[in-house]
């Protein structure tokens, strides 16, 4: 085992010697592989004459490896010896993989020390790790003193390092310091660094002569070549912030009211990053429009294409402006405009423009004409009982009372499932005969069931066009949830009228009722079933769909929800071939607060371009209203 540990010393020691063998090269052909003309050159050089670049010997010629990735050893050595520090000579090592003795074991003890390197993991320094760019900006920033303080709570000049990142305090050290510029727009905190670039930054943390140019913070940091749309704020008052937290007013450095244009740089989770007085700042994206590169609204899906190879999205219509992103092969895309041979489309929620010739159309198929007045499928079920209108019980134990009040006589109870012969109803209450036996039910525990004429004659059908007013609900473009839910809502309402029922709107117009409001309309109308309509919307535009939602609630009428979203959901997913996303349980305010049948329905994502050309386009509004009317005529058609 001693003869084992003094092997691996031995060995250490070889490569620490082969790694950090200094050659006292200040000629400027110190290294075979570093030309004159190397960006490099000169900084190089500078660090060889204080001692701090090593090079590798081999077969008697000299060299630097410049594409080689530096390693955590190397670089603790390096700002060691650039910060004018010495090695420690220590008896027991601080790692279990830098043996006490080698060359590398001082100057690791020491930059650790010094406070260069910020975590130890698990005992060990990695030393043959490649240094990544974060951890860089901290070396440097401790190794040569750089002042942190101003830079600690403001977003950095780079789209990748946002004001949450672990190290943004130390890049925008070492950025505002002229150490670095970055790569374009971003500064890529886990790439490795090479020697070469090590080189570089040692040199010019060391030295103001190689600094770069100096940035004034805050000052002429967005670079307009890199501008990847136009947005328009759709609200008065929209906070600029100079990060992506919207919990505190400390970070608000200005306003812009609606219809004021900001350049987009890049899109973070539900951020825009824009350029406001020369600087970065963010807005919401829910409370902002992209526009065309002529500054107007993106307006209507004119037509979808489908691409035929793989092809480019550009800023502006022409191929010499920025490329946003690439588009596969075979990809169906909206198109909203026809511009000098380029198609305006939107991938991903960023509006751009394609090549017109490098797509084909898609044939869309049309909706067929809705039928006034479907014939819904006739249930097999017939009711032991008879007359006019009947009454299912939804629950068990249902009273039957001497008095239309809940505090009259209990004479009989029902089961769930039976059936009574309805003589009328006053509000809330309705009167019964049971077995020869005449009473009072409250009707919100019973499905009420025309047996003659139009299974929705006479039924209280309330209506429910989601958001409304100050609340928009989701927003893409022109197109809002609130306008969409009340147009499909009052197509729905006229549907249901024409065939006998009574129905009311929680809205008619673009106002907005809250939660409880909407539950108390419904109350003060006494309301039978209850639909409420939204649109759905999601981070992810791939996300399609329809989907629809109840909520389990006093004993077990849930199973009527169940039937009534099955049948809405089922309709509009085979009438308008939408995705099926099915009927889920969900417990939303308004749904569960309820005493009677009652739905939420997502009719699509209008952050999905296919949805939101489904649900901007008249013909499919007139065709999800149908649907969705054909949904509760199916419900009040099962007995």
């Amino acid at each position: 085992m001693y003869l084992k540990k003094i092997c691996l010393m031995l060995c250490i020691l070889f490569i620490s010697a082969s790694i950090f063998t200094i050659h006292n090269a200040s000629a400027s052909g110190s290294f075979e592989d570093i030309s004159s003309k190397h960006e490099a050159y000169e900084e190089i050089n500078y660090l060889v004459n204080l001692g701090v670049i090593k090079g590798y010997t081999e077969k008697g010629k000299t060299y630097f490896k410049p594409n080689n990735n530096v390693t955590r050893g190397q670089v603790a050595k390096m700002v060691v010896v650039a910060s004018g520090n010495k090695p420690l000579v220590v008896n027991k090592s601080s790692f279990t993989d830098v043996p006490v003795g080698s060359e590398l074991s001082g100057y690791v003890e020491r930059a650790v020390q010094l406070g260069y390197f910020k975590t130890n993991t698990k005992g060990q320094f990695l030393p043959n790790k490649p240094l990544t760019r974060d951890e860089m900006s901290y070396v440097l920033t401790k190794a040569f003193k750089l002042d942190t303080s101003e830079y600690e709570n403001i977003d950095s000049p780079f789209v990748d390092v946002d004001s949450t990142h672990d190290y943004v305090q130390y890049v925008n050290a070492i950025y505002y310091n002229g150490i670095t510029k970055g790569s374009g727009q971003n500064y890529n905190p886990d790439s490795q660094v090479t020697r070469a670039q090590f080189a570089l930054f040692v040199a010019r943390a060391k030295s103001e002569k190689y600094r770069l140019e100096l940035p004034v913070k805050g000052v002429a940091v967005p670079d307009t070549s890199q501008v990847i749309g136009l947005v328009s704020s759709t609200t008065d008052g929209l906070n600029i912030r100079k990060s992506k937290d919207s919990s505190s007013n400390a970070n608000i450095v200005g306003t812009v009211n609606k219809g004021g244009k900001l350049s987009v740089y890049a899109v973070e989770g539900d951020w825009l990053k824009v350029s406001s007085e020369d600087t970065y700042a963010y807005i919401y994206k829910k409370y902002a429009q992209f526009l065309d590169a002529d500054g107007n609204a993106l307006g209507d899906v004119q037509k979808q294409v489908t691409t035929t190879q793989s092809i480019n999205i550009y800023v502006k219509p022409t191929s010499s402006s920025k490329v946003i992103s690439t588009v596969d092969s075979k990809v169906k895309l909206p198109v909203y405009k026809t511009v000098s041979g380029y198609y305006l489309t939107e991938v991903n929620g960023l509006p751009g423009y394609i090549v017109a010739n490098s797509t084909e159309d898609v044939k869309v198929e049309q909706p067929s004409t809705p039928d006034p007045k479907p014939t819904p499928t006739p249930d097999p079920i017939t009711p032991p009982v008879t007359g006019d209108l009947l009454g299912r019980a939804t629950v068990d134990n249902l009273n039957i009372r001497t008095e239309a009040n809940s505090t009259s006589t209990v004479v009989s109870k029902l089961k769930k499932g039976d059936y009574v012969q309805v003589n009328s109803i006053n509000g809330y209450w309705a009167q019964v005969t049971s077995n020869g036996q005449t009473g009072y039910v409250h009707k919100s525990y019973l499905k009420l069931l025309n047996q003659n004429g139009d299974a929705l004659k006479d039924r209280i059908i309330i209506i429910d066009p989601g958001h409304g007013g100050k609340d928009p609900g989701t927003v893409v473009g022109s197109n809002s949830e609130k306008a969409i839910t009340l147009k499909v809502s009052t197509l729905v309402k006229q549907k249901l009228e024409a065939a006998g029922a009574k129905v009311l709107m929680t809205r008619t117009g673009d106002t907005y009722p809250s939660l409880q409001d909407r539950v108390d309309f419904t109350n003060a109308n006494y309301g039978e079933i209850f639909v409420s309509v939204h649109v759905n919307s999601a981070a992810n535009t791939s996300a399609q769909g329809t989907e629809t939602y109840y909520a389990i609630s006093t004993g077990d009428m849930h199973q009527e929800d169940v039937d009534l979203a099955t049948f809405v959901n089922n309709q509009i997913v085979n009438n308008l071939k939408m995705k099926n996303r099915g009927v889920r349980e969900q417990q939303y305010y308004v749904i569960r607060n309820m005493n009677i049948p009652s739905i939420l329905v997502e009719l699509g994502f209008l952050s999905n371009s296919e949805d939101r050309a489904k649900m901007t386009d008249d013909q499919y509004i007139e065709l999800f209203a149908e649907s969705v009317y054909k949904g509760i005529l199916e419900y009040y058609s099962k007995q």
